[in-house]
């Protein structure tokens, strides 16, 4: 039951992310929204470790933890993240958000081949569900949406044709997906027997990701990243850092209380926490229709769907 709440709370702050990065990404480098929200997981994560006195019970946690919960970092918070945010700034958030469902099915094919789970007839109906939902949402003819486009001064500029980059913003949630769909595995691996180690090893994990990123700005290119930022861009991805932290720290402990196969469909209910918050706070900068909330509640009910016939 804990499991469960925890996932709702992720869920919802997941979506709380997307709508503050959807406005900093209208202003800067996927790249860049992903550096500034990853390093700002680690100090928030040492200081819940420290708060909850799971620093002292470090040592509990063995080798192979240490490994399964860097490269689940690195993969979930580095790469996915990234890909994450190119989707978002291509084709937006109610759009990319949906396409997050096809984990589901993704960690059902490696629980099939690699654990000799079967899958059943009522399985295969839930995931063809959610593979419908964004297919959905593919737009067949090109019809702009008129979006006030801001200025780097954080001034609105005049309204602007917004046309979604589909073929980037698909390509790259696929992307973020199978990131997405294999550090869950991972990480309830790493803390299957050590549940009291759940917000530590989230501290793990963001620190391995915030390394390698680290090392990304030996790259000539990289290192005007940040600097050349407006101060109000800047704001927007802290925000957006913070329900990042608050949902990884939620989904931590929700793996370390409930199997995978129950909180990775649950967390496919943030796609309508995005919408209803997407339409209240970004409709400028977002293309919501009709095709994008029947794709958006068909992906939700065949992953909610899943949950019931995996019972």
């Amino acid at each position: 039951m804990f499991g469960v709440v925890f996932a709702l709370l992720s869920s919802f702050s997941f979506s709380m992310n997307s709508v503050f990065a959807r406005r900093g990404l209208a202003l800067a480098a996927a790249s860049a929204g992903a550096f500034i929200t990853v390093l700002m997981g680690v100090p928030l994560f040492l200081i819940a470790a420290g708060l909850t006195g799971q620093l002292s019970h470090a040592s509990e946690l063995n080798l192979d933890g240490f490994v399964l919960l860097s490269t689940a970092g690195i993969a979930h918070f580095g790469v996915g993240r990234y890909c994450n945010y190119r989707a978002h700034s291509a084709i937006g958030v109610t759009r990319s958000d949906p396409v997050q469902a096809f984990a589901t099915p993704y960690a059902v094919l490696i629980a099939f081949v690699f654990l000799d789970e079967s899958i059943t007839w009522a399985m295969a109906a839930a995931i063809a569900m959610i593979m419908v939902g964004p297919a959905v949402m593919v737009e067949r003819r090109k019809a702009p949406a008129v979006v006030a486009q801001t200025s780097p001064g954080g001034d609105s500029g005049a309204p602007k044709a917004f046309e979604p980059r589909q073929a980037e913003g698909y390509l790259f949630a696929m992307f973020s997906v199978l990131a997405y769909g294999t550090s869950p595995i991972l990480i309830r691996a790493a803390l299957a027997d050590t549940e009291d180690l759940a917000v530590f090893g989230g501290f793990i994990a963001y620190t391995a990701a915030a390394a390698a990123l680290i090392l990304t700005l030996a790259h000539p290119r990289r290192r005007g990243l940040i600097s050349e930022m407006r101060f109000s861009t800047v704001r927007l991805f802290l925000g957006a850092g913070l329900f990042s932290f608050l949902a990884q720290l939620f989904r931590f402990v929700a793996l370390s209380l409930a199997p995978v196969a129950v909180i990775t469909p649950l967390m496919r209910t943030s796609a309508l926490f995005t919408l209803v918050l997407s339409w209240a706070v970004n409709r400028h900068l977002e293309k919501i229709t009709r095709r994008v909330v029947l794709g958006i509640f068909i992906s939700v009910a065949g992953s909610l769907f899943l949950i019931l016939v995996r019972q």
